[in-house]
């Protein structure tokens, strides 16, 4: 099977299950520099809520 023919029935399959494509397709275009950027920050806000939650 070719590996083209499948891609746009898997792509449909994730976006059923409730991936959110466009976001992903929106991600890749950032530098990997400015992905850890922005990782780095979701993950700072979680701690900072987890701590918050904690006092």
């Amino acid at each position: 099977m070719n590996r083209k023919s499948t891609q746009p029935d898997n792509m449909q399959k994730a976006i059923d299950y409730g991936i959110d494509i466009e976001m992903l397709k929106a991600n890749l275009k950032r530098t990997p520099a400015e992905r850890i950027r922005r990782h780095q920050a979701a993950l700072d806000l979680v701690r900072r809520l987890q701590k918050a939650k904690k006092i």
